[in-house]
């Protein structure tokens, strides 16, 4: 069986950030309540002396590369565990590969309660995060969908597959551009953790 093209341990990472950062709703008693009368809140912010703009840019980024490190050592520790567990059945590479498959979505929750608890601030690395978690989505919508691929190789399946790729080819293009931008302003990224082995290529579409 060939091999797909990998989907990289930057692109398997996060589902998360849909509903992150965002507060949750009050009541509309509450919030009026809560609310200064249009007056009072302009005198109040006149009162208040202008804070300057602190860019956090080069810290963020900093602090996303090392949390995307972890991430990405922990689908690889994951990985190893399970494969060990098999004993002799690690010979055979079906088994090997399903294996290698339910330890990467299962990271995909411990990843996505860790990327809650991530605090970046500059607009661009957060959006290098957004594509990050992105990609992750589709990695693992893949992952799943190469499975019944497998199973049921026909045309239709294949098609699906491919659609699949194409959009994470263009999420992972557009994530290596703001990359590249990120580390023009603020230096090259650590070097990266050992990145899980890929995951097999659907089989040829049957004649």
């Amino acid at each position: 069986m060939t091999k797909f093209t990998k989907i990289s341990a930057t692109a398997l990472f996060a589902l998360f950030l849909t509903a992150c950062d965002k507060p949750a709703n009050k009541p509309a008693a509450e919030q009026a309540a809560a609310t200064p009368a249009p007056a009072a809140q302009a005198q109040t912010e006149a009162a208040k002396p202008a804070e300057p703009v602190v860019d956090t840019g080069a810290e963020d980024y900093k602090k996303f590369q090392e949390w995307q490190q972890v991430q990405e050592k922990s689908i690889g520790n994951a990985i190893n565990t399970e494969i060990e567990k098999l004993g002799e059945k690690s010979k055979d590479p079906a088994v090997v590969q399903d294996t290698m498959n339910k330890a990467i979505l299962a990271q995909i929750e411990n990843i996505q309660k860790s990327a809650a608890t991530l605090d970046i601030k500059d607009a661009q690395v957060n959006a290098l995060k957004d594509k990050a978690l992105e990609a992750m989505a589709l990695g693992a919508k893949m992952i799943t969908e190469n499975d019944k691929l497998a199973k049921n190789p026909t045309p239709d399946a294949h098609k699906a597959f491919g659609e699949l790729q194409a959009q994470l080819d263009k999420i992972a293009a557009e994530g290596q551009k703001i990359e590249a931008e990120l580390a023009t302003k603020y230096g090259p990224a650590p070097a990266p953790a050992p990145a899980p082995a890929p995951a097999p290529a659907p089989a040829p579409a049957q004649k």
